[in-house]
Order: C-alpha cells, then sequence, then structure tokens
C-alpha cells in the first residue's frame, strides 16, 4: 500500500467505486498540495529503531501477550535489511509498528530523519503488506490509475509510469484483466507495482514473495537487486532463508518477539569452519573434545572454526600418529545460523553416527 499524509476529507471507498468529476479533481488538487516533496539531502540512515516494544491482550480474561520487545536495528541507505523468523516471530507487528499502523507500547522509530508518527516521515515510502487488498471491481490498470491520483502523480506522467511498472512485474498482458479473477502471485505482483509506483526511497515489503511460483521469485529478486542498483532502500520480511541469502545486505533474526541476531551477509558469507574425520586407536586422546565420541568403527569427526583450530588439530594428529582420512571446508550460511538460533542443529563438533 502506499503510506502517504492523508488526502483531507475523503475516503480509498468513495474515490474508487465513483466520484463526480469535479470532486475527483478536487481530490487531486489537494494530494498536490500536502504530498511532501522527495528531500534533496536524505540521511544516510534511512531507519532507525530502538527497543520496540508491542504486546497484545487475547483470549477470554484478555490476558497480555508479548509480539516484539526490544526490537533496535538500523537500515542505511541504499541497502537490503531482511527480517526473517518463524511464523509468529514478530515480523509483522515490527513492521506494523514502524510504519505506525499499530501503535507500539514503547521505543522510538525515525525513518529518514522524521519521528514515524509525523505523516510526512512516510511520505517517501512504498509498502506491501502480507495479505493486500484491493477493490476487486478494478483491472490492474485502474487500480494503479487509482494510486497514481492518491501520489498526486502529474497526468501527463501517470499512464507512461504505469506500464512502465506493470512490465517490471510482470503484469503487462494482464493489466484489463478484474483483480477479483487475479490468482494470489497475481495479486502479489499488482501490490508490488503499486508500492514502487511513486518511485519511493524506501519500500517495505512484508513476505512479498507469498504466493509466487520460482520463476515469479526468480523475477522479484531480480527487480529488487535493479531497485537496490537505483538507489532504494528496501525493507523485506521472509521466511524463505535461500531468497533473503541472494537479496539482503543485513539480516535480522526474530525469535519470539525478540531481536536475537543482527548479521552481515558478506561477513557471514567469509565464514569457515573445517571438518576432520579421524580414524582412532583402541584409547581415546585426551585433546579430544568430550562431546566427541567415536563411532563403532573408531572414527570420530571434530569441527573446528578457525585455521588456527584446524593447525592445532593436524599437528595433534600427527604427533600421535591418528590418520586423517578426510578434511572438508565449509562455508557459513544464514540458513544454518538461522536453525541454529532456532534450536534446530547440532552442536559444531558432532559425531558421524
Amino acid at each position: 500500500m502506499i503510506i502517504q499524509a492523508p488526502v483531507k476529507n475523503r475516503t480509498l471507498d468513495q474515490e474508487a467505486t465513483g466520484t463526480p468529476q469535479a470532486d475527483r479533481h478536487s481530490v487531486v488538487t489537494e494530494r498536490e498540495e500536502v504530498s511532501p516533496s522527495k528531500p534533496s539531502l536524505a540521511p544516510a540512515m534511512v531507519l532507525e529503531v530502538r527497543d520496540l516494544r508491542k504486546s497484545f491482550r487475547s483470549g477470554f480474561l484478555k490476558r497480555r501477550i508479548r509480539g516484539i520487545d526490544g526490537v533496535s536495528f538500523s537500515v542505511n541507505r541504499g541497502s537490503v535489511f531482511a527480517l526473517i523468523g518463524h511464523n509468529g516471530a514478530g515480523k509483522t507487528t515490527t513492521i506494523n509498528c514502524i510504519l505506525d499502523l499499530v501503535h507500539a507500547d514503547g521505543g522510538e522509530v525515525s525513518i529518514m530523519g522524521l519521528d514515524h508518527r509525523d505523516p510526512a516521515s512516510r511520505g517517501r515510502v512504498g509498502y506491501l503488506p502480507e495479505r493486500p487488498y484491493f477493490f476487486e471491481h478494478l483491472t490492474g490498470r485502474e487500480l494503479l490509475k487509482f494510486y497514481a491520483r492518491l501520489l498526486g502523480m502529474p497526468k501527463n506522467r501517470r499512464a507512461a509510469r504505469i506500464d512502465e511498472v506493470l512490465a517490471m512485474v510482470g503484469m503487462t498482458a494482464y493489466a484489463g484483466r478484474r483483480l477479483k479473477k487475479f490468482s494470489k502471485g497475481m495479486l502479489q505482483r499488482i501490490g508490488l507495482a503499486q508500492a514502487v509506483l511513486g518511485e519511493p526511497d524506501l519500500l517495505i515489503l512484508d513476505e512479498p514473495m507469498s504466493g509466487l511460483d520460482p520463476i515469479g521469485r526468480r523475477e522479484i529478486r531480480e527487480l529488487l537487486m535493479d531497485l537496490k542498483k537505483a538507489g532504494t532502500t528496501i525493507i523485506l520480511s521472509s521466511h524463505i532463508v535461500p531468497d533473503v541469502e541472494m537479496i539482503a545486505d543485513t539480516v535480522g533474526i526474530l525469535k519470539d518477539g525478540c531481536l536475537v541476531a543482527v548479521r552481515d551477509l558478506d561477513e557471514l558469507s567469509n565464514g569457515f569452519s573445517y571438518t576432520g574425520d579421524l580414524a582412532l586407536g583402541e584409547a581415546e586422546p585426551a585433546w579430544l573434545p568430550a562431546d566427541c565420541r567415536t563411532q563403532n568403527d573408531g572414527r570420530a569427526r571434530v569441527q573446528v572454526d578457525s585455521v588456527a583450530d584446524l593447525r592445532n588439530l593436524l599437528n595433534d594428529c600427527h604427533r600421535e600418529a591418528i590418520p586423517v582420512v578426510s578434511l572438508a571446508t565449509h562455508r557459513s550460511s544464514l540458513e544454518e545460523l538461522f536453525m541454529e538460533i532456532n534450536g534446530e542443529t547440532p552442536l559444531k563438533r558432532e559425531v558421524v553416527r
């Protein structure tokens, strides 16, 4: 959805379902008056979130349930920041609080130097919710015309820009079809088209790959990378870790409403570990880790995290004449980090069973 300063005395339903031409013109005029202009000198820090908290009341007794607690992170201009986590981890709640669609219980959010409760802070933000809702009687092109009017886009530019974004999301051939006949993936594409329609500085996408087939996911990944190259800052949430790994610069991992890790993916991908399979004799050496027990055939697998530790392991094996059956180098991955944080992987030293 487009996040803009509000239109005076108008509702979306009135505009979409039919309004006299004179009134429609006044809506556009008002929009053009209140629509904030793109800042000439934008801050390097596009988004800053500090100690964001939100809880909800649920059930018959209305007990408080934690949504998010103490979430803090920042996003630099031109980068891609991804929030990942299991369903219910707090991704959507975090995004809704950032955009002030849900009022946070506490914390501070700054969007391009402005408090997020100030409508002007959202003037250069494009937004796609996890489950977008659009007027089903409109065609794809009519929907984008509607949002172009809300944006205050000049009339002489609307048609060309709409054609451009339809092509970007692969929806040109379906632009004349009514939305009630769209598949979930097509709705996701047209939703992304409206999110980028106003050429936002900050694009916030909640589960943008939802409902897309593999080809569609690849096309959207390529589109997001093109937007990044053009200088757009992107914040997205997802539980599809491989897609995030290909797009994001930085990732934040949410678990039970808490941001438990923030990692630079370049640094993560540069991390290596080394695994050695050792053929032990009758007695286990004293330096063998306690959690690394031998298999029936006398082999054990030892994993180390640095070249120095690997050198020490090989020296120990050489000194005690322990054959090294195999040695493998392993590059760290986001998926492994995600699984480890959620307690779904074994410890770093493991035994061949």
